[in-house]
């Protein structure tokens, strides 16, 4: 056989087994996978509490009070998929409440419904515990603006401390976790279980330019991803010169108060930060 023939039979080859694969290719089911997961956790939470003085989840054995007794819920819709994130706030907290785009400073136990110990944070005092909830799995972005940080009572030279924190638990569904590729001890499909101590929170400024990211929503539709005054394609909350006119955002506070939001020379009703004719 010629080396024609052989390249018109490898060609040939090649397409017959990616049709084979393309035929055999089916999409996971997300949306079928959203309702497997809330029948799952409905079950969970009808058969288990908190037991305050082994400091544990435990099945109901003995008339205690179950977790659907005082759950709550709210919707969340990711890539057009109808979730139910359900959620305890045993105690609110008293300090600041994150957006979904802010940091938080916690500790936590992660489960899975089988009681299975997949991950955990027990103290604030070794490591960096600071999460932003840009760069976490999407039941935390959405779960902990339920809760409030705390106050800071740390002494300068001792340890960080907090009291009157928010407290509480997050029931995630798969698709707001880490869906069907699964993490580490999570397996694919697997809902979690998070026991939450939110010991501090505060606005996030992801482009350190002065001006909070949260304040970087200049349409005010609660996105800021969205939000690109010089059109260069990055957004301004990560864009450290929001009207591409050369000059620093930082560097646009003339009034030097540490607030470039407040600073208008040409009095033209926009901040300079966001005026390249300023």
């Amino acid at each position: 056989m010629n080396i024609k023939k052989l390249g018109l039979l490898f060609a040939l080859t090649i397409m017959i087994f990616s049709c084979n694969e393309d035929d055999n290719f089916t999409p996971f089911d997300h949306a079928a996978q959203a309702i497997i997961d809330n029948d799952s956790l409905v079950s969970y939470l009808a058969t288990h509490y908190y037991d305050v003085a082994l400091d544990s989840i435990k099945e109901v054995d003995a008339g205690q009070t179950p977790f659907s007794d005082i759950v709550q819920s709210i919707a969340v819709v990711e890539n057009e998929i109808d979730y139910t994130l359900y959620y305890i706030v045993s105690e609110q907290g008293v300090g600041y409440q994150p957006t979904i785009i802010d940091d938080v400073l916690t500790t936590y136990k992660g489960e899975l419904i089988d009681g299975t110990v997949f991950d955990q944070r027990e103290t604030i005092t070794i490591g960096n515990p600071w999460f932003n909830l840009t760069g976490v799995i999407k039941g935390w972005q959405h779960g902990m603006p339920l809760f409030k940080g705390g106050d800071n009572i740390s002494m300068i030279g001792e340890p960080l401390e907090f009291e009157n924190f928010g407290k509480g638990f997050l029931f995630i569904p798969s698709g707001l976790g880490y869906l069907n590729s699964g993490s580490g001890l999570v397996p694919a499909n697997a809902p979690l279980i998070f026991k939450i101590d939110m010991h501090y929170s505060m606005a996030a400024d992801h482009d350190g330019d002065g001006v909070v990211s949260n304040d970087e929503d200049i349409d005010g539709d609660g996105d800021v991803t969205n939000d690109d005054t010089d059109e260069d394609l990055i957004p301004n909350y990560v864009d450290t010169d929001d009207d591409g006119d050369g000059i620093l955002t930082k560097d646009e506070d003339t009034n030097g108060d540490g607030d470039p939001t407040n600073d208008d020379d040409d009095m033209d009703g926009t901040p300079n930060y966001l005026d390249s004719d300023s």
